[in-house]
């Protein structure tokens, strides 16, 4: 059964009884202290076997997004993540951590099969509810289940609940998940025209129909956002290894309001811990919390 983001307290023994155990097996796999000493130490010669979610090989010595250095062996999408992208992409930052938008678009009818170009049903790529963002640290930390103690997490969802009582933060919010929708809409239309199909008028007219669609139910969004912000639940949660997608610790920040998942991806909410279990199996208040297996020298 998932667990609805509305309900996520309801679901606090099984969320913190998953990542406790998620978490013994990580600490006792052969080699990951010295895996994850290379992978915090940029080492790009070691070869990574048991961390997920670094970029892919083909991308490796490649510039994506015509911005920043070349990826490196040992980096993620996430790392140093205001030099490899635009500065748009970061809606705010602390000495410690970035504020970014999901990249993708939070809409799944922008990835259904009959307007994905692979033609396959491709909605779980789509974002998590309407505002879908994320708190990454700026220093390199693998994931949730790497953490020794809370310091870190703490810190994300502080930065977050200051940037949300700005009064700029609704607009910037709108703003980047609007870029989100329109990037993916121009992707689209590139892929059909590299495709080169005669069914690309027909795809292209049924893909303008969607995303009028689209474009209207988002403005309806970002208005009732704007109005009730105040009064809207917020819910923070993480991905524990295995189930991550990228190999850099991030916080997913939600809109737990079912009326802000109407066109939203529900396909990972049953990995989708909540904040507070990971927090209480990190020690909470603790300094050091004990890491099955001894937190490495």
């Amino acid at each position: 059964m998932c667990p609805s983001l509305s309900n996520m307290s309801f679901w606090f023994t099984d969320h913190l009884d998953e990542f406790r155990r998620l978490r013994t097996e990580f600490w006792n796999t052969p080699s990951v202290i010295e895996e994850l000493k290379a992978y915090e130490a940029r080492n790009d010669d070691y070869e990574y076997k048991i961390l997920k979610g670094l970029v892919p090989k083909p991308l490796v010595g490649r510039v994506t997004n015509n911005v920043g250095p070349a990826w490196q062996t040992s980096d993620t999408f996430f790392t140093d993540f205001p030099e490899h992208n635009y500065p748009n992409r970061v809606l705010s930052s602390t000495e410690h951590s970035h504020i970014i938008c999901n990249v993708a678009c939070h809409d799944t009818r922008l990835y259904s099969s009959d307007i994905d170009p692979s033609s396959l049903d491709n909605t779980a790529a789509a974002g998590m509810s309407y505002m879908h963002l994320l708190v990454i640290p700026s220093s390199k930390v693998y994931n949730a289940i790497s953490l020794s103690n809370t310091k870190l997490i703490t810190e994300m969802k502080a930065h977050f609940l200051y940037f949300w009582n700005r009064d700029d933060s609704v607009n910037k919010v709108n703003r980047a998940i609007y870029d989100a929708m329109e990037r993916r809409h121009a992707g689209v239309v590139r892929a059909y025209q590299r495709n080169d199909d005669s069914t690309a008028p027909q795809r292209l007219a049924l893909l303008d129909a969607v995303m009028e669609e689209c474009r209207i139910s988002a403005v309806d969004f970002a208005n009732t956002l704007r109005m009730n912000m105040s009064s809207t639940d917020v819910v923070f949660g993480f991905h524990s290894h295995p189930h991550h997608s990228v190999g850099h610790l991030h916080m997913h920040v939600l809109l737990s309001d079912p009326q802000f998942r109407t066109y939203s991806t529900l396909a990972h909410d049953w990995k989708t811990l909540s904040f507070e279990a990971v927090e209480h199996a990190l020690g909470g208040d603790e300094a050091e919390p004990s890491i099955p297996g001894g937190w490495p020298a």
